[in-house]
């Protein structure tokens, strides 16, 4: 909007000095050196940072214009409710006022001069107005990209906060667990343990003088064996996790990390017996799903995909879906050839279909014949 101003500053300027010019009597040669006065006033305007010095710098011209009106040519009075208004332009409440009081001038011309100065004034009113608005448009957006920006600037930080805390607590989770399996085994195991080895001990030391005694203490030292045997079978037992959950948190796992790459939409699945599904297939499911998460996010110009894993009758049936462009002919790359070759090895077959986005689903039976 500044250079909207200059221009139109400009262009007054040019009438002035032509219409100065063609209406004086007698030729001036020091209206040309006014003028150039007036304008390198305004350049100096327009370059200096200060709001003060700018404010300096408008009532200079401003008084220079009237001096000019009065003693070169009435016409340069033309020039001044430009500047006025760029003043007003620092004062908001007092503007309103600015256009009444720039109306003073027109109880002193007739003719030509007071339809020119009328025109003008009203032109740098609306001009001023367009300027003001769109500037308190600009000052609004300005606001809020400010704000947009704190409001990052601090969901980061908690983002990032949240982090660190999830970490901390992930590890705290671990050394908790990890101790209470030592006190577990220390205070359990441990203590069956160390009994059976001083009875076995004390077995060894009695073996010639008292060998029934000696019988006795070692059946009891291997009964205590057992048991601690069948204690660390279950300890073992209880804190493994479930097979089902290791491949779903493995294949949650890698759905997230693949939403997490892409910024993609993401959502998982799952439907029926996951117990029955066997370590390698789960494994094969979980490298056919991330080759065609890796294909949709390449190929596909999707904006989700979904992930869905059940268990049918006879099958296993792994399906990864995107809403992306699809493809009318179903071209065998790499990686679904290397889809095939993998379930093929468990008995299984991959379907692909393009009609409406991207869908490879993944048939696998129960029992590899």
């Amino acid at each position: 909007m500044e250079l909207w101003t200059v221009g139109n500053k400009t262009i007054l300027l040019l009438f002035v000095l032509i219409a100065s010019y063609l209406s004086a009597a007698v030729y001036d040669r020091w209206m040309v050196f006014f003028f150039l006065i007036y304008l390198a006033l305004n350049l100096i305007l327009h370059i200096v940072k200060s709001s003060r010095i700018k404010q300096a710098m408008i009532v200079l011209i401003i008084v220079y214009l009237i001096c000019c009106a009065f003693y070169i040519h009435p016409y340069i009075m033309l020039l001044l409710p430009f500047s006025a208004f760029e003043l007003a332009s620092f004062y908001e409440r007092s503007s309103r006022f600015l256009l009444p009081g720039l109306m003073i001038p027109l109880l002193w011309y007739r003719d030509i001069m007071l339809v020119l100065y009328t025109f003008v004034t009203v032109f740098s009113f609306f001009n001023f107005v367009m300027i003001r608005k769109y500037m308190s448009r600009v000052n609004r957006q300005e606001d809020k990209l400010e704000q947009m920006r704190k409001d990052l600037q601090r969901l980061a930080k908690s983002l990032h906060e949240n982090r660190d805390f999830i970490k901390a607590t992930e590890y705290m989770v671990k050394l908790e667990e990890r101790n209470r399996l030592a006190q577990e085994i220390h205070d359990g195991i441990g203590h069956e343990m160390t009994g059976a080895l001083i009875q076995m001990e004390a077995a060894k030391r009695l073996l010639n003088s008292d060998p029934a005694t000696a019988e006795t203490l070692l059946q009891n030292a291997i009964g205590i064996s057992k048991e601690g045997i069948e204690k660390i079978r279950i300890t073992l037992k209880t804190n493994k996790p479930p097979l089902e959950q290791l491949g779903l948190n493995r294949l949650k796992a890698a759905v997230e990390s693949f939403r997490g790459k892409t910024g993609l939409m993401t959502t998982v699945m799952h439907e029926g017996n996951m117990e029955i599904i066997t370590p390698l297939q789960w494994k094969i499911i979980n490298e056919n799903v991330t080759e065609a998460l890796t294909n949709a996010a390449k190929y596909s110009g999707a904006s989700t995909v979904h992930v869905e894993i059940k268990v049918l009758n006879r099958f296993i049936r792994a399906a990864v879906r995107d809403n992306g462009k699809g493809a009318p002919k179903i071209v065998k790359g790499l990686g679904l050839i290397g889809m095939e070759e993998r379930a093929a090895s468990v008995n299984g077959t991959v379907v692909a279909d393009g009609s409406q986005g991207f869908v490879v689903t993944m048939l696998i039976p129960y029992k590899a014949e």
